[in-house]
């Protein structure tokens, strides 16, 4: 054996040797050291069993979510400079509508608007009975950019409400403009992901109206979290974007649980102004548009520290800090599409998947020693190298195995043997054409070379296809299909001419056992 040969002999043991302890912890992982550095290979949904949703982003409410925030911080900014705002409404899609009690607050209005959104752009002015309406519309451009950003901001949401929901390994991703794919896998409580997925959780803090006042005193209705109606102050006082931490905590004199906020230092600041200003009133904590309590300000509150109360169970104190922490939705989402893959199933898949790859294998195993003797018998040992190779390739690029991959490792056990009775019947025609041994084998490589690569190379062109236009199970299949043919052109061409060289293919007889 010559000392190139020596050497790729070596550097394909290395190379076995690196897989096996890329793949063990994929069927070793009870027996195997936590220092390990491998880790198992990923299985898709429809082999761990979990939740598909499939949402979409009703986006034209993330326009007016965002024109009723500037409405409302306009508002309170203009009265805190002694502008009589009546009412600030959002009207249409892309309007927001500024209601003033006399003309003489007009030229502030314009200038903070023009200072703080200039994005806005005013396009009508009204005055009946002494009042004035400005109605001022964001561009399309604006909108486009809101909606846009509305589907990226939903994905992050999602993503920290699912984190914080202890799921392990999801998927979440945008499919198209307006949709979004979650997978969860071994979730079984679809009811109860949906829940956290799928609240907009928008937190509000309003003062409760006071009776006593008149009755054009500007109002809204919300519906209670114990039943009934609560009648609010229209100013949003403050919002769940102040919101830093929020965490279950058990009240010691009512034993119930309560959900505990701490502000950020804007959100701090706003709180001690808001319940030093209001000490005596009631100050509603409003969640999605219901009202979870309306505690009463009995004094200053520092510290930037809250409180949510309202009989609430363990369970619904935790999502309701769960959603909190992670951050309201800049706009609801709409369940397009839900399935739930069974554990059980996807054990079965996985069960039929391994039968059918074995048959194929032991059918390959049986078939190439018979035809092709010493020759086959190599083909057999590639064809184990090529798949080990192929899962230590799946483990590197953390690629999720699915059912439809399992269809593609099959479809690699065919392929990876076609390869070698290409070159086989190469050097089977050489030597019928009177060639030695070694000028059999040596032209029998060179001209398979070309015809294993071209249908290899086509293959591989039409898996890349698949992954770029393709969704879920087509991509695994791409993926597994892909990365299957180069392992299989490094097996056949490489690894198999390694075996001949370095073994031979000899009988007794001096002929070539092929």
């Amino acid at each position: 054996m010559s000392s190139a040969i020596r050497n790729k002999v070596m550097m394909v043991s290395a190379l076995i040797l690196v897989c096996l302890g890329i793949v063990a912890p994929t069927f070793f992982k009870d027996d195997l050291p936590k220092w390990w550095p491998a880790s198992p290979i990923k299985l898709g949904l429809d082999l761990r069993g979990g939740v598909y949703l499939v949402m979409g982003v009703e986006t034209k409410e993330a326009i007016k979510s965002r024109l009723t925030s500037v409405g409302s911080v306009v508002r309170s900014d203009l009265r805190s400079k002694g502008v009589a705002v009546a009412k600030a409404r959002v009207s249409g899609e892309r309007q927001l509508s500024f209601e003033l009690l006399t003309d003489k607050g007009l030229p502030q209005l314009e200038d903070h608007m023009l200072q703080e959104y200039a994005s806005l752009q005013r396009v009508s002015e009204d005055r009946t009975g002494g009042k004035v309406t400005v109605v001022y519309e964001m561009t399309e451009r604006e909108a486009s950019e809101v909606e846009a950003s509305a589907v990226d901001q939903a994905i992050e949401v999602i993503r920290n409400r699912v984190d914080q929901y202890g799921v392990s390994e999801p998927i979440i991703q945008r499919n198209g403009e307006k949709q979004i794919i979650v997978q969860l896998p071994d979730v079984k409580d679809v009811s109860a992901v949906k829940r956290t997925i799928g609240s907009v959780a928008k937190l509000e803090f309003r003062l409760v109206s006071d009776p006593t006042k008149s009755a054009a005193q500007p109002s809204v209705t919300r519906k209670s979290r114990r039943g009934g109606e609560v009648r609010l102050e229209d100013e949003i006082l403050m919002t769940g974007d102040v919101v830093d931490r929020a965490h279950v905590d058990i009240n010691p004199q009512t034993n119930e649980a309560e959900v505990s906020l701490q502000l950020n230092p804007v959100g701090a600041t706003m709180f001690d102004r808001i319940t030093s200003q209001n000490v005596g009133k009631q100050l509603a904590i409003i969640l999605d548009d219901i009202s979870q309590s309306e505690p009463r300000i009995n004094e200053r509150i520092g510290g930037g520290r809250a409180q949510i109360t309202g009989s609430f169970t363990p369970e619904e104190a935790h999502f309701l800090a769960v959603v909190l922490r992670a951050g309201a939705l800049p706009a609801p989402l709409k369940f397009l599409e839900e399935r739930t893959v069974g554990a059980s199933l996807g054990a079965d898949s996985i069960r039929g998947g391994v039968y059918a790859s074995l048959i194929g294998c032991i059918a390959v195993f049986i078939f190439g020693p018979l035809y092709y003797r010493r020759a086959g018998l190599f083909a057999v040992i590639c064809l184990g190298l090529n798949i080990l190779f192929l899962l230590a390739l799946l483990v590197i690029m953390k690629a999720t195995l699915t059912l439809p991959g399992i269809a593609g490792l099959a479809l690699t056990v065919g392929m990876a043997l076609d390869a070698n009775i290409i070159t086989f019947e190469r050097i089977r025609e050489e030597l019928r054409a009177g060639a030695g041994n070694l000028a059999a084998i040596e032209a029998g490589f060179h001209r398979a070379h070309w015809a294993v690569m071209d249908s290899n190379l086509t293959t591989l062109l039409s898996g890349i296809i698949l992954y770029a236009l393709g969704t879920g199970p087509i991509k695994g299949f791409a993926v597994t299909l892909s990365l299957g043919i180069v392992t299989t052109l490094f097996s056949a061409l490489f690894v198999c001419r390694l075996m001949i060289d370095s073994i031979g293919l000899n009988n007794r007889a001096g002929k070539l056992s092929i």
